[in-house]
């Protein structure tokens, strides 16, 4: 038997459009422990970095949105919800927000120049990286395996992806949030 939890999940994925990667055959990486990101371009870093990797957030829960600026999903959904949680955690050292353009299609629109443009639409002033995705070199996509974008990867305080998904409610990732700052596991 289906529970509600699914049934909206089913419905919100069947309502909105997601931008697949159909090259991605294992999605997430959810129970794993999260990799490096290896990520070497940045927009609005902590004043003194010129790139970030989860090492600096010890002891933190991670929230990661993977978008694609040409992405209708990532920029109508799951870029309000982020700014919307970046703003209820504004000041609450225990968690930490970033927002990495994953371009593994649409070379000529998902570039690092479109961060500023994102950042400032959005008003979010957490860190912007730009991944480009290349059959030699995967990156950040070959490690955390996105099924596409918009994709959320929420690590906990020990560095283990608790959650993966195309979609994060914003009431259940508060509850969820609440509990991993604290320390405490999430049903």
């Amino acid at each position: 038997m289906m529970n509600t939890r699914s049934r909206s999940l089913i419905l919100a994925l069947a309502l909105a459009p997601i931008c697949l990667s159909a090259d991605e055959p294992n999605k997430g990486i959810q129970g794993q422990k999260a990799p490096d990101l290896n990520i070497t371009t940045w927009y609005q870093l902590p004043e003194g970095k010129t790139k970030v990797e989860l090492s600096d957030y010890k002891d933190k829960v991670v929230a990661i949105l993977f978008f694609q600026h040409w992405c209708k999903a990532s920029q109508e959904r799951e870029l309000p919800v982020l700014k919307n949680l970046v703003e209820k955690y504004k000041g609450n050292d225990g968690i930490v927000f970033l927002a990495i353009q994953t371009a593994f299609e649409g070379f000529i629109e998902n570039t690092p120049d479109k961060l500023p443009v994102t950042a400032e639409k959005f008003g979010l002033k957490i860190p912007f990286g730009h991944n480009l995705k290349a059959p030699e070199f995967p990156g950040v996509s070959g490690t955390y395996k996105p099924g596409g974008t918009p994709w959320w990867v929420i690590i906990d305080r020990k560095g283990i992806v608790e959650y993966n998904g195309f979609i994060l409610n914003e009431e259940e990732a508060i509850k969820g949030f609440d509990k991993l700052i604290a320390g405490l596991p999430v049903d």
